[in-house]
């Protein structure tokens, strides 16, 4: 009877110490090893030509030297316009990678781009190639300027959203459609 008893407190015992309180975890997929560096108050500056193409901050970035990949925790990029003089647009997400080779990303969660004239892009996942520049997703995409709206499924768009295709499913109010110049 005594040894059954023990069994009983050393179940509970174990169920009790396996339940404990989920930390939040951060957004981006952990790798398999750890990184070679992990920064906080990160920045890079992407220069063609002499001229700035765009300037990324982020909170903190583990980076992987043998994968040529740095992910990113809380980041803001702005892009400039190809004089490199002014920003066009202004991107936030919750996480990221960029590829240090090539300078792609690939942005999730909470996706915000807004341009200088106020109109926002809101999507959970968007991908930028650098060689191209053009965002790239095949997520959901809200586009909004004010109070008109339009939205859709896959999109390929300039950095300052002056050329935008939705691919799928568009919907909207039609003074946002006319107030685009190059919606397709």
């Amino acid at each position: 009877m005594m040894k059954r008893t023990y069994v009983y407190i050393a179940i509970i015992l174990m169920l009790l110490t396996g339940c404990k309180k989920e930390q939040a975890s951060q957004p981006a997929v952990e790798p398999d090893f750890p990184p070679s560096q992990t920064i906080q108050g990160f920045k890079l500056t992407e220069t063609q030509a002499g001229k700035r193409s765009w300037v990324l901050v982020a909170e903190q970035a583990n980076t992987f030297n043998d994968q040529h990949l740095v992910e990113m925790f809380k980041l803001k990029i702005d892009f400039y316009r190809k004089a490199g003089d002014s920003i066009s647009a202004t991107m936030t997400a919750d996480s990221g990678k960029i590829n240090t080779e090539t300078r792609n990303m690939e942005t999730r969660q909470n996706v915000v781009l807004t341009t200088n004239d106020g109109l926002r892009l809101l999507t959970n996942s968007l991908d930028w190639s650098n060689k191209d520049r053009r965002f790239t997703t095949e997520s959901k995409v809200r586009l909004e300027k004010d109070g008109d709206w339009l939205e859709g499924e896959g999109m390929t768009a300039s950095p300052d959203l002056k050329e935008i295709e939705i691919k799928r499913n568009v919907r909207g109010k039609k003074e946002l459609l006319t107030g685009l110049e190059g919606i397709r």
